[in-house]
């Protein structure tokens, strides 16, 4: 399984990552005492080919989010050789930068700590400073002190990081990786992967993919997940389908964005996986079916089209970011209607447009005869995208268009896996399609 899941293009990145955490760190020596963290996959030394960096910017109390982070340090970023695609996402939860430096993706967000010397403060690893930080830099802490705990908490560290290295490669090809469209962030795979290790310590990696499946297809959600017997208040009516405890004290649930629509996919690759693993005794377990591509276009007729366009390419990296931000609103709104949703993460390029562009496809299904007025749900989804002054002023200048396709309509690249179920004859009937929405809650807060 772990040999299959990296002999695939693009190995030589995996060896870049390491190179550019090196570089970011010599970039960050000279500013404002800065110092760089690294969370979740990289820290764990469980990034993989096609594998993103999170990195936590710390500064002290005298260098600012506003202007030392989102104007200097922007400055900086871009006046380097190796940063490309750089835009800025200021009022999300976790204000954050993204960019790609050497063709590797890192999410790059600010915690102000309250004291001079940053450094000093976050290596004494203090629980106190975490008491008078503002939300935002919490936020950003959170998955380096998850990291910390989950190293200490797994009995066997090379094995959890075989793990999640094909978690994150299942969860990206199946098309249920990106935590903005709400699927999964690497922080709940990090959590779910230990919560395997912890259960079975003396397990084969292989088995130990194969007991995720088997424990998460049958886990009674909205049960929490939790690595500790202490877990936050929850109550089953607080609209939480999925909620993942963090390792750290205080014990609180990781953010989540998942709604129905995405539950119900994510519990559908769960019994996919299921189906292809339960014979752990088996040594013609095939396990390429398991990271196969997600085949959109056999499951789906029809999609949400969705363009965004800017003048400037830059522009558009800004307005991109800013959009993807608000993208939950819009798939609550076609659940609202009646309307399931499939949010693919990955991003197209129309090339008959004249600007520069950005298009996403996201699969539909309709439970019912429900007709979709995509002027009406563009006027919707615009209050969400123009609720602040920042987004009226990305909009002043950007667009974006709504309309509903069919396969004609659809990328070659998405089309391209005829395959879909032939190679699942256990998978029970419930999980092939997706069951009626009930009315009520239909998010985790």
């Amino acid at each position: 399984c772990f040999t299959y899941a990296y002999n695939i293009p693009q190995f030589p990145k995996v060896e870049g990552i390491s190179e550019v955490i090196k570089s970011l760190h010599e970039l960050e020596l000279f500013v404002f005492s800065r110092i760089l963290l690294t969370s979740t996959l990289f820290s764990l030394k469980a990034y993989g080919p096609e594998s993103d960096i999170d990195a936590v910017c710390v500064g002290p109390c005298i260098a600012s989010l506003q202007h030392h982070f989102f104007v200097v340090l922007r400055q900086m970023l871009e006046a380097r050789p190796e940063v490309s695609d750089l835009h800025s996402i200021e009022s999300a939860r976790v204000p954050l930068m993204r960019f790609k430096f050497n063709g590797v993706s890192v999410d790059f967000p600010y915690a102000q700590l309250p004291v001079i010397n940053a450094a000093e403060a976050i290596h004494a690893n203090d629980p106190r400073l975490l008491e008078k930080v503002d939300e935002a830099s919490w936020r950003c802490l959170s998955g380096v002190r998850v990291n910390r705990q989950i190293m200490q908490l797994v009995p066997n560290m090379k094995k959890f990081q075989l793990l999640l290295r094909c978690l994150k490669l299942w969860a990206r090809k199946r098309g249920i990786h990106c935590h903005l469209v709400g699927f999964f962030a690497g922080i709940h795979l990090a959590v779910l992967g230990a919560y395997v290790c912890r259960r079975h310590p003396n397990a084969t990696a292989n088995t130990l993919l194969c007991r995720f499946f088997e424990i998460f297809s049958h886990w009674p959600w909205p049960l929490p997940v939790s690595l500790h017997e202490q877990t936050p208040l929850w109550s089953p009516d607080g609209c939480s389908l999925m909620p993942i405890v963090m390792p750290c004290y205080p014990p609180e649930f990781c953010a989540s964005n998942v709604t129905k629509s995405t539950f119900n996919k994510i519990k559908e690759e769960l019994w996919r996986g299921l189906s292809l693993t339960k014979d752990t005794s088996s040594v013609d377990i095939d396990w390429s079916w398991i990271f196969a591509p997600f085949p959109y276009g056999a499951k789906y007729k029809h999609f949400l089209r969705i363009v965004l366009s800017a003048p400037t390419t830059e522009e558009l990296r800004d307005w991109v970011g800013w959009v993807k931000s608000r993208f939950r609103s819009l798939i609550l709104k076609l659940e609202s209607l009646n309307i399931g949703c499939d949010p693919n993460p990955s991003e197209q390029v129309d090339h008959t447009i004249g600007e520069p562009n950005a298009v996403f496809l996201w699969g539909l299904i309709m439970y019912s005869n429900t007709q979709i007025c995509t002027t009406s749900l563009k006027e919707d989804f615009m209050r969400s995208v123009t609720n602040n002054i920042y987004g009226k002023e990305k909009c002043a200048h950007s667009d974006i268009e709504l309309s509903v396709v069919g396969m004609p309509q659809v990328p070659k690249s998405m089309s391209d896996h005829p395959a879909y179920l032939q190679k699942l004859p256990n998978l029970p009937p419930r999980m092939l399609g997706y069951p009626p929405m009930r009315q009520g809650c239909n998010a985790v807060g």
